[in-house]
């Protein structure tokens, strides 16, 4: 691996991190509406929005073009490894996620927060983390199962 690889897949893991932990952040906010008054389920659907605006979907684009990036400086060879394309599926799942979760906020902040989707945003959280936890199968794990 080359320098630049190396500071590129540092980057990309900080960069998940934080795009994950916002997520699940954005769902938990969400969640909170349920059975809550309507200035407290606006407060909670303003603040989601912030996140997903501020943190979420900036790591998400790190995350992404340092994902893109250590492709290119691997000249692709990723795409020979068997575990990539487990991960790159987890990912395409991740941004997925994202986006559907990114028009559930926008529709919360407006038109309100329903119990609907409070309760939807349950259902969101456990699909994130199920989706990093088998990127971390796929790359701790599989990813070393030939070198044991």
């Amino acid at each position: 691996m080359n320098r630049l690889h190396v500071i590129l897949l540092g980057l990309h893991v900080f960069s998940l991190l934080f795009w994950v932990g916002s997520l699940v952040s954005i769902t938990r906010v969400l969640a909170a509406g349920q059975g809550e008054t309507d200035a407290v389920r606006a407060r909670l659907a303003a603040t989601a929005r912030r996140i997903y605006r501020a943190v979420a979907s900036p790591w998400m684009g790190i995350a992404t073009l340092t994902g893109l990036g250590m492709i290119g400086v691997m000249h692709g060879a990723y795409f020979r490894f068997g575990w990539f394309h487990g991960k790159l599926t987890v990912a395409i799942v991740m941004l997925a996620l994202h986006f559907v979760l990114g028009s559930r906020v926008r529709g919360a902040e407006a038109n309100g927060l329903s119990d609907e989707v409070a309760a939807g945003a349950r259902g969101l959280q456990l699909g994130v983390l199920i989706a990093a936890a088998l990127a971390v199968v796929f790359v701790v794990v599989l990813k070393n199962w030939g070198a044991a």
